[in-house]
């Protein structure tokens, strides 16, 4: 009997340190969806700057490009936005755009959820827009992005633990007057960036030496 009641302390010992390991490994790597780069865009012109960076957040252990814009559009002057014209092509032209770039550092994995945006177009502006990423070489939209600006569900596995960086493009096109413009008027790309997998794995051997050390004593006692 002494050594049945052994064996069941000596697995219930067991069974709540693996318990205690999972939680402090599920705590480890588990990371909370927040604003991981964002720029409320403000000042005197921001258009003269390629890319523009003034006010940004970037979240810890990742870089972002700022907001920039591609060859095929032309900044344009406005105040606490970030504007440009040339958007006048009939279909999507491959170098009218602005762009955004997150690059998580070394180790760590970078997942995204949404993009959040507020933009204008004037009445000559472009008013049909893709929003595309270099995960697919820019060849599919995602969403469905507006002269006004909108929410788009960055959720899918393409946009999750990403090792290496990856680009965004807004693109704009079917303007009436080359000299119609469109701008972003403020961003937010919201997910998280892991915590490096070292980490995780030294947790997990932590709660396994624990628990061999739990057993060694029972079974001495």
């Amino acid at each position: 009997m002494a050594i049945i009641k052994t064996q069941n302390l000596i697995g219930l010992s067991v069974r709540r340190l693996s318990l205690a390991g999972i939680v402090l490994v599920a705590g480890a790597t588990q990371s909370f969806a927040q604003s991981i780069f964002t720029n409320p865009i403000t000042g005197t012109n921001p258009n003269t700057a390629d890319p523009y960076t003034t006010g940004q957040t970037v979240a810890a252990n990742m870089t972002a490009s700022g907001i920039g814009r591609g060859a095929g559009i032309t900044g344009a002057a406005a105040n606490n936005r970030y504007n440009a014209s040339s958007w006048n092509t009939a279909s999507l032209d491959t170098t009218a755009f602005f762009t955004f770039t997150l690059t998580p550092n070394p180790t760590y994995k970078l997942s995204l959820t949404s993009f959040v945006y507020t933009g204008q177009a004037s009445g000559t502006g472009p008013t049909t827009f893709e929003f595309r990423s270099s995960a697919d070489g820019f060849a599919a939209g995602i969403g469905a992005p507006t002269a006004g600006g909108t929410t788009i569900s960055l959720a899918a596995p393409a946009y999750q633990g990403l090792t290496t960086g990856i680009e965004f493009r807004l693109y704009g096109y079917n303007a009436s007057a080359s000299a119609g413009t469109f701008s972003v008027n403020d961003f937010t790309f919201n997910g998280s960036v892991d915590l490096p997998e070292p980490s995780s794995l030294a947790l997990i051997g932590l709660g396994l030496a624990g628990v061999a050390a739990t057993i060694r004593r029972r079974k001495a006692n």
